[in-house]
């Protein structure tokens, strides 16, 4: 106990005053401790716990398998569907996704459960950017073009149709960023990322790739 004041008169003008045997010392302690609002007391620890990250780990893990799965779905398909322009689709694909780390890495950015998802729609994306590409190669050679022709006019014919798309969905990852809070900002931000390395991926990457096996096997006739 601080003090144990009486009160001896009712207190009508909004303010009172303590009596008794007061020092200057005792006083002023008294004053500091009212002002800190919160009288010093003995602390008894009846139960403690620690709660640690084991939900997220265990959502965050879950979210690799899904990823891991899906990418390996996407490689396979693109390798059936396309041959060796499947295998460069999946090259340029796994470019995509390390650049998308870096970075991540270099603006210190923290993966977490949206994140893994905006990686996972990224890697759709990319795909979908190759596959543009690729049905378009494959009208031209329909139509009788040579092979580096009917390369040439597919990148340039496809290229305006991922533009069309990857701004579309930029303009929905600024929206998310600008609106959205916590775990929005990071599936956008994840996003943003994914939309300009996979256009790069998609139009620089392939395509160079494809120029080096043209040039090496000399084809006459594109596997595709």
């Amino acid at each position: 106990m601080i003090s144990a004041p009486v009160i001896r008169e009712p207190i009508t003008g909004g303010s009172g005053q303590i009596s008794g045997s007061f020092t200057v010392e005792g006083a002023n302690d008294l004053a500091v401790l009212l002002r800190a609002g919160a009288l010093p007391a003995r602390l008894d620890v009846i139960e403690e716990r620690s709660v640690g990250p084991g939900l997220g780990k265990d959502s965050i893990d879950a979210g690799r398998l899904a990823s891991l799965i899906g990418a390996l779905a996407v490689v396979i398909f693109m390798v059936l569907a396309y041959g060796v322009f499947g295998v460069i689709a999946n090259v340029a694909l796994i470019a995509n996704v390390t650049m998308i780390f870096g970075v991540l890495t270099t603006i210190q950015a923290t993966l977490t459960l949206p994140g893994i998802a905006g990686i996972v729609l990224t890697i759709g994306m990319a795909v979908d950017a190759n596959v543009l590409i690729y049905e378009r190669i494959r009208e031209e050679v329909r139509a009788g073009r040579s092979p580096i022709g009917a390369i040439d006019a597919g990148f340039s014919r496809a290229m305006g149709t991922i533009l069309d798309a990857n701004v579309t969905t930029l303009i929905v990852a600024l929206i998310l960023f600008f609106i959205g809070t916590g775990p929005v900002k990071g599936f956008a931000v994840t996003l943003m990322i994914g939309i300009f390395t996979t256009v790069f991926s998609a139009v620089t990457i392939s395509r160079f790739l494809i120029s080096l096996w043209i040039k090496r096997k000399r084809v006459t006739k594109l596997p595709i």
